[in-house]
């Protein structure tokens, strides 16, 4: 089923890794770190600088909007770059490790020009495959996947998910033609989006998913064992 496809473009949550990971694990560990960031932003330049993008002067007032864009599941730019800014800490001193499902492991490892595009920021992307919970060693061994994938997409770099205009800028980036690229995520509005500009789509199906209505319209994958 996969031979037709020289690239492959992977949605994160949903697809390659549980849904609950982001809401589960990661939003309370940062929403955990806000006062603390809020009220000591003076003592870290990076935080700082990130902080101030936000414009607002008021730290109950700035606390209180970044944990109600966390609420709302906001596609925010300023807030996906604190968020990896707090996770690099997370994951680096262990207490946060990425359950990729086996299989998408396994898939990472067969195959070639592998990209990632999620509404995390780059480095948070970055950080989560530097860290993978290994399925097959103790619990505190982690797994590197970061020498498996070509590239990093998120909003910044190409847009929203759901605009075919990104799918376009990506494969101007990488330099494929869309129908050697398959395209795979659990968001319908993302995979028609990536199919208005040509690139093959796959509907990924994983436990805790919410329903997809009208999956006979794409090509469903429950694992990517079949790829």
């Amino acid at each position: 089923m996969g031979d037709n496809y020289s690239t492959y473009l992977l949605d994160i949550e949903g697809t390659i890794c549980p849904i609950s990971f982001v809401k589960d694990t990661l939003f309370p560990y940062f929403t955990n770190r806000v006062l603390e960031l809020v009220q000591q932003d003076s003592r870290d330049s990076s935080i700082s600088e990130i902080l101030s993008q936000f414009h607002i002067d008021d730290k109950q007032k700035l606390q209180a909007h970044i944990l109600n864009l966390v609420a709302k599941d906001v596609k925010d730019p300023i807030l996906k770059q604190l968020q990896g800014y707090v996770w690099a800490d997370g994951y680096e001193s262990g207490q946060i490790k990425a359950p990729i499902y086996v299989d998408a492991i396994d898939f990472m490892k067969r195959k070639k020009r592998i990209f990632i595009y999620s509404s995390g920021s780059v480095k948070a992307q970055r950080l989560l495959f530097g860290y993978v919970k290994d399925p097959k060693a103790p619990e505190h061994d982690s797994l590197d996947l970061t020498t498996y994938i070509d590239g990093y997409f998120d909003i910044n770099t190409s847009g929203k998910k759901t605009e075919p205009q990104s799918y376009a800028n990506i494969l101007r980036d990488i330099g494929a033609n869309a129908s050697e690229v398959l395209f795979l995520s659990d968001n319908p509005l993302e995979l028609d989006a990536a199919a208005t500009v040509g690139m093959a789509t796959g509907l990924a199906i994983r436990p805790g998913n919410a329903p997809v209505p009208n999956t006979q319209k794409y090509q469903v994958f429950k694992n990517l064992e079949d790829l």
